[in-house]
């Protein structure tokens, strides 16, 4: 299972495709009016070609800056999607806007920014994606691995509604096979009694820039991840039991 996220706009309507617990969720928002965009400006910055297009629907700003050539770091793309959000928030303060970032026709993911920014008119704050939807997030370190735990739900709409918990363990260096799995069957024991649903997954990288965060890869090629079930307490990997839990 891989954490992938892709977002697009396909109008008259606003596509979302999301991991929705253990299945990735296509939610569809249907856009009364038709879409007017509005401007359609072409920047450059230290040699970084990117265009800002803002299109405007029942109140809401999409504001999708398109990358072409090579991509800048992560640090970069994320200082220009917050420049772009924050300037299109000064012009225009009264109205929700979502800012996200492609290369040419394909979204960015997770490894090459830092996801969709929000600004909410309301509150005057510049919000990110989970943020702006109520995911809760806590985090805890051992001396092996760093734990980031996001308490996800469905979408507005989605029935019935459901909570679930994504977990990921990040170790500065590849661990082997065993040490990944034990690390993850160690961490769903920890957080069993909140009575969710876990996603569980494995990343390498630098626990403080999470753009560097990178899912390890199984022996069989696939994504070394768990999913337990708060039902029956089992935990399963691509529908094998690895353990009942107690």
């Amino acid at each position: 299972m891989s954490k992938a996220i892709t977002y697009l706009l396909s109008p008259p309507s606003v596509v979302l495709y999301r991991k929705c617990g253990r299945h990735l969720v296509m939610v569809t928002l249907t856009i009364l009016i038709a879409i007017l965009i509005v401007c359609g400006n072409r920047g450059t910055r230290d040699n970084v070609k990117y265009t800002v297009d803002i299109s405007e629907s029942n109140g809401l700003q999409n504001c999708q800056i398109t990358f072409s050539g090579e991509l800048p770091p992560p640090a970069a793309v994320d200082k220009i999607v917050r420049d772009v959000i924050e300037d299109a928030a000064r012009k225009d303060p009264s109205k929700d806007i979502l800012a996200t970032a492609f290369l040419g026709n394909e979204v960015l993911d997770d490894n090459q920014y830092s996801g969709e920014l929000v600004y909410k008119a309301a509150e005057k704050k510049i919000l990110t994606f989970n943020e702006y939807r109520g995911v809760k997030t806590s985090t805890s370190s051992t001396s092996s691995y760093f734990v980031e735990i996001e308490e996800d739900h469905t979408y507005e709409g989605i029935t019935p509604p459901k909570k679930w918990l994504d977990l990921t363990i990040v170790f500065p260096k590849t661990p082997s096979r065993e040490v990944a799995y034990g690390a993850i069957l160690t961490e769903i024991q920890k957080v069993i009694n909140r009575r969710l649903d876990v996603n569980a997954f494995v990343s390498v990288g630098d626990k403080n820039v999470k753009t560097s965060w990178h899912q390890m890869r199984d022996s069989d090629g696939a994504y070394v991840f768990a999913e337990y079930e708060s039902a029956t307490k089992s935990v399963t990997r691509k529908g094998k039991l690895l353990k009942k839990l107690s």
